[in-house]
C-alpha cells in the first residue's frame, strides 16, 4: 500500500507539473479565461498534494504500528486523492480545448454488396407529396 501510495504521490506531481505549463503557455499568450480555470486547477491539485502528503505519512505510522484498519483508512483515502487529481486533469485539459477522449484520425471504409455495380449510383429517393394546408379564417376581429 505504501509504495502504490508513492506512486499516486509522484502521478500527482506530474499532473501538477502538466497543468503548470499549461497555465505558463496560457500566460505567454495573455488567455486570462484559460489562465485563471488553470491556476484554480493548478491550486486545487497542490491542496490534494498537500493532504496526500500527511495520508501518506500516517500510513507510515500506522505500517510501524501494525494498524491494519488505519493503515485500510488511509489507503482508501490516497486512493480517493489520487482519483481526484485524475479528474482536476482531465479538467485542466478542458480548461485549454484538449479532447481526452482522441484515439487518432478516422478512416472511413465503403465496401460495396456482391453483385452490386460500384460505378452506378443509387436512384434518389423521390420526394415526399406536397400538401396545401388553407389558413383558417380570422376569428377575431382584432389583430
Amino acid at each position: 500500500m505504501l509504495d502504490q501510495g508513492r506512486e499516486y504521490r509522484r502521478q500527482m506531481e506530474s499532473i501538477a507539473l502538466q497543468v503548470k505549463v499549461q497555465a505558463d503557455q496560457a500566460r505567454a499568450e495573455k488567455d486570462v479565461i484559460r489562465l485563471n480555470c488553470l491556476l484554480d486547477k493548478l491550486t486545487q491539485v497542490r491542496v490534494n498534494g498537500n493532504i496526500m502528503d500527511q495520508s501518506l505519512q500516517a500510513l507510515q505510522d500506522d505500517v510501524s504500528r501494525n494498524d491494519e484498519s488505519a493503515e485500510l483508512h488511509e489507503y482508501t483515502r490516497i486512493t480517493i486523492i489520487n482519483q481526484k487529481a485524475q479528474v482536476l486533469r482531465t479538467e485542466a485539459d478542458a480548461c485549454v480545448g484538449a479532447e481526452t477522449s482522441y484515439v487518432g484520425h478516422t478512416k472511413l471504409v465503403v465496401e460495396s454488396p456482391a453483385g452490386l455495380d460500384s460505378t452506378v449510383d443509387q436512384p434518389t429517393p423521390a420526394a415526399p407529396p406536397i400538401s396545401i394546408v388553407e389558413r383558417p379564417t380570422v376569428a377575431s376581429p382584432f389583430r
